[in-house]
């Protein structure tokens, strides 16, 4: 990946998550959504107990099958319960306590995690923090989960050999001074999104990465994000995928 500018090119078509996020509650429709998604995947959790149980039952004795089956059950369940997790999260179900953020301080003692998401799909990653950077307001436990999301949705589109930049950018080089904004800039080398599909990346359960992957992680950050007062945009092209976070500087 050539090394990109400073800041996302202005002629990007960034697509924001704005609409999720109402008065810090995620839409009626949203909501709807969300949960018939949810709905459909708790029922093929479930469906897979029951299966499960079903093949025991019909067995005299406990034999190497059952116990095979017994762990089938076991890891169907932790699935479902992971699930049920992110779905609360997605939902906007967590408690947010905004407070004032070093944002360097912060993201210094996060970088090593940063790097470490990023080598477990085999990518690489570069991280560069402007010393102009301003303390954000956010909750530092949820803007944590929202740039993991983001970071790992980077690193796996990227891919074995493929390259992540993480960047925060000094006042007024992306959103304008005037606007009291901290700016961070995600990107990642890789397949470039198509355009018809870039307004459906937000949505829950929205997937191309297969059965293992819930397509909740960019739905939950937009919604973290949005509990935060914080712009999440997304855009892609020319072989690099931008993610663009916009946080308000703390008074």
């Amino acid at each position: 990946m050539a090394r990109p500018q400073t800041a996302p090119a202005p002629q990007l078509n960034f697509l924001f998550a704005d609409h999720l996020v109402l008065e810090e509650s995620p839409t009626r429709d949203f909501y709807k959504e969300l949960l018939r998604g949810w709905a459909h995947k708790n029922n093929n959790a479930l469906a897979v107990v029951q299966g499960f149980t079903s093949l025991i039952l019909m067995n005299d004795h406990l034999e190497d099958n059952i116990v095979e089956n017994v762990g089938q059950m076991r890891t169907s369940a932790l699935h479902n319960s992971t699930l049920s997790e992110r779905v609360l999260t997605a939902g906007g179900c967590n408690r947010i306590t905004p407070q004032r953020l070093n944002l360097l301080e912060f993201l210094r003692l996060m970088e090593s995690k940063l790097i470490e998401i990023c080598r477990a799909s085999g990518a690489s990653m570069t991280v560069t923090l402007s010393d102009k950077a301003l303390p954000v307001t956010a909750d530092a436990s949820r803007f944590k989960e929202v740039l993991f999301e983001l970071v790992r949705n980077a690193a796996e589109a990227a891919g074995k050999g493929g390259k992540v930049e993480f960047l925060v950018l000094a006042p007024g080089e992306l959103s304008p001074f005037s606007e009291g904004r901290t700016d961070i800039v995600i990107r990642n080398s890789g397949p470039v999104i198509p355009e018809e599909r870039l307004p459906q990346v937000f949505k829950p359960f929205m997937t191309t990465k297969g059965h293992d992957h819930f397509g909740l992680g960019l739905t939950i950050a937009a919604v973290l994000a949005g509990q935060m007062k914080i712009r999440l945009g997304l855009a892609s092209g020319e072989g690099v995928t931008t993610a663009w976070l916009s946080a308000p500087v703390a008074i």
